[in-house]
């Protein structure tokens, strides 16, 4: 059978995460009897051409790519085809998904793209090349035909969720990741997607991969890949990093109930939305070992939160972070400076509402038009900001780069930038902040992450 690597590109981030799609493709590969590794050259720190070495004698060639390393993706074919031209590349992921024939007439590296869910499509595409069959009759890709771009349709139908095989993390380098902080209680680490879809119409969000359907695995399917991942290779803490894992209270309720059922001794952490969490449910989290629930709250204007349709209030935000803290769950709040309509006086009020809030931890991110969202139409549209490189999308901080900021008639790149710090310096720099810490440090694992969170929270804020 064909031999297959699958090669996350290098970002160098601070703290690399497990590239969760690449190991949920790995999984379904073996699964079906196919010799894979996977090169995550971002955990590794490695450069584009570091790669080649790494991938071996490999039949195929599998990149993932979001917006901002979707340059360091070409750049990793590049000198992989430089080394070996007749391997085939084949590239998957958000950005290319959204813009397959632009991707492809970039990259003349890149010899197919995977669009959407890929389990399917890969394994079709596989069997396709191994048997010399046409490419014209598989679902969900994009290729060159007699010189031009083709996309075929996408795949008709979803992944069933339940019947997919428990993410590879055996074949990743599980000791180089590192959770961002304010995660990160215990080690080892690990990160799990149960659902997939939001139906939610913000308008800095984009589903190219997973549409607006929400799927979820079965509570029973959750908690048996969670066992796996604790008996079997002995991850203490798990991040869900679904985008609204309380969407369905009923399933996140049960999950938490058969955890408990199970015995299963663990700390976690989750994300949602403050309109899709009560009292019975969040108790019955921190029951289950849940420790801090990230809410995308966005602004402390509720002018700008209709503006990028979070369909949220500023009453709602309250009553939950209250209701989060009576119940005895931390919080993180999720934010972003330069939103449409954005005046130094609704960032103002954002600062203040975090800090009203008493939130644990606040991230301020820069408003950032993804390709595919409603601020791209708005922002871009080949109007402006066509010069500003892609590596440079990157959803959350402040340094490093150009970011994908644009001016209006109050509010300048430069100024966008200082009002970032600025919210970062307020929020945490604040005399009441650090005695609040205190009072939450439970364990030697707390006192680890407050000090990768302040040694963050300096690079945030220095100029």
């Amino acid at each position: 059978m064909l031999k297959i690597a699958l090669v996350n590109p290098p970002q160098f981030t601070r703290y690399p995460q497990p590239p969760m799609g690449l190991a949920q493709l790995a999984a379904v590969l073996e699964e079906k009897g196919y010799p894979v590794i996977i090169v995550d050259a971002n955990a590794l720190n490695l450069q584009p051409e570091a790669v080649v070495p790494l991938v071996g004698n490999a039949d195929i060639i599998g990149l993932t790519a979001m917006t901002p390393t979707i340059n360091s993706a070409m750049a990793t074919a590049r000198h992989l085809k430089k080394a070996r031209p007749d391997l085939p590349v084949v590239l998957g992921g958000a950005h290319a998904t959204l813009l397959p024939e632009k991707t492809l007439l970039a990259a003349p590296e890149i010899d197919l793209i995977v669009r959407g869910e890929g389990e399917e499509t890969l394994i079709e595409m596989l069997e396709a090349l191994e048997s010399n069959q046409a490419l014209s009759e598989i679902q969900g890709i994009s290729h060159r035909q007699n010189g031009k771009v083709v996309s075929n349709p996408l795949r008709s139908k979803t992944v069933d969720l339940d019947s997919l095989p428990f993410l590879a993390y055996h074949l990743l380098p599980r000791r180089k990741y590192k959770p961002h902080p304010p995660h990160g209680r215990a080690l080892p680490f690990a990160a799990i997607i149960t659902s997939r879809g939001c139906p939610y119409q913000c308008s800095y969000c984009s589903k190219p991969i997973f549409g607006k359907k929400f799927r979820a695995q079965s509570p029973e399917r959750v908690v048996e890949e969670l066992t796996y991942y604790q008996d079997k290779l002995g991850i203490k803490e798990f991040a869900f990093y679904d985008d609204v894992f309380t969407l369905d209270k009923k399933r996140a309720f049960a999950i938490a109930e058969r955890m408990m059922q199970k015995g299963l001794s663990m700390h976690w952490t989750c994300e949602t939305r403050v309109n899709l969490v009560d009292r019975e449910l969040l108790c019955q989290l921190k029951r289950a070992g849940c420790y801090a629930i990230a809410y995308g709250i966005e602004s402390g204007s509720q002018e700008i939160l209709d503006t990028i349709d979070k369909n949220i209030t500023l009453e709602q935000v309250e009553e939950t972070i209250n209701l989060n803290r009576e119940v005895g769950l931390q919080t993180i709040g999720y934010f972003m400076i330069g939103s449409p309509g954005e005046t130094p006086e609704t960032i103002r009020q954002t600062i203040q509402f975090a800090k009203k809030l008493k939130l644990d931890f606040a991230q301020f991110a820069i408003t950032t038009p993804f390709p595919g969202t409603k601020l791209h139409d708005l922002y871009l549209n080949g109007k402006k900001g066509d010069d500003i490189p892609w590596e440079s999308f990157v959803y959350a901080g402040t340094g490093g780069g150009k970011a994908p900021v644009f001016e209006s008639s109050r509010l300048g790149r430069d100024e966008i930038q200082c009002w970032a710090r600025q919210a970062y310096r307020e929020f945490y720099l604040r005399p009441s902040y650090p005695w609040q810490r205190i009072r939450q440090t439970r364990s030697f694992g707390d006192l680890k992450m407050n000090a990768k969170g302040l040694a963050m929270l300096l690079e945030n804020i220095k100029k």
